[in-house]
């Protein structure tokens, strides 16, 4: 259950941009993240009006899920299993907003350049902490961004389990800003790249709403506590 315990901290990385409707993009935008020297893998992000969906391969398992910023709750897909779980979003939201309270250590500079990734035009972003350099070019119009998990960006799911920091930090600098990273590159305080993510496709279309809810036949599985270290307990 260690995979499926690291993907609901998703839900940790929410903030004052959960309470705001997306613009109108709908759609989907894929990513393909490299981190260290892990082989590459692929995110998929749909975004309808307040509802997004995160479709990811991770450790050899598929995983999805569902954040309705209307209902404030989240949705985990099981497809191995066919299962699924509810989680409620709005105490996760108050404790990453109250987590900010704290003074950041990271330097962010809007250098003001720009490029244009997949047809959209970007504006580049640097996070620096402790040596560490992360650059991101940032587009405007396409939906919310909600985070890699607590731990994405060269740890986590896609890092072998290997906390990294300052991908956190990236991730805090576009929360509330409205911006989709198309690019993303961080390096070590040797200047070695640590960490990849670049969209690879972008496609702007109607979604089915079927998409954004747990698919026929599967099993509700509840978490009663995110704290609590019993087994988890199967639902109706």
């Amino acid at each position: 259950m260690n995979l499926l315990l690291r993907l609901l901290a998703v839900g940790a990385l929410l903030t004052a941009s959960v309470s705001s409707a997306a613009d109108a993009f709908q759609g989907k935008v894929s990513l393909a993240i490299t981190a260290g020297k892990g082989k590459s893998q692929t995110l998929n992000y749909s975004i309808k009006d307040q509802r997004l969906r995160m479709d990811m391969e991770a450790e050899g398992h598929s995983v999805a899920t569902i954040m309705d910023m209307g209902k404030l709750e989240m949705l985990m897909l099981m497809a191995e299993q066919k299962m699924y779980m509810v989680m409620p979003m709005k105490k996760p939201v108050e404790q990453a907003m109250a987590k900010q309270g704290g003074e950041s250590t990271a330097d962010i500079e809007f250098t003001g350049k720009t490029d244009t990734i997949l047809g959209y035009k970007c504006n580049q972003i640097l996070v620096k902490d402790k040596g560490t350099v992360t650059e991101m070019w940032v587009a405007e119009g396409l939906g919310m961004f909600m985070g890699l998990g607590q731990q994405g960006g060269g740890g986590g799911m896609f890092g072998g389990g290997h906390k990294s920091a300052n991908a956190a930090k990236w991730e805090e600098a576009l929360k509330g800003k409205g911006g989709f990273p198309l690019r993303v590159i961080s390096t070590d305080p040797k200047g070695k790249e640590s960490f990849r993510m670049e969209a690879t496709k972008i496609e702007p279309g109607t979604l089915p709403d079927s998409l954004f809810v747990p698919p026929a036949g599967y099993q509700k599985f509840q978490m009663p506590d995110l704290g609590n270290l019993n087994p988890f307990k199967r639902g109706e």
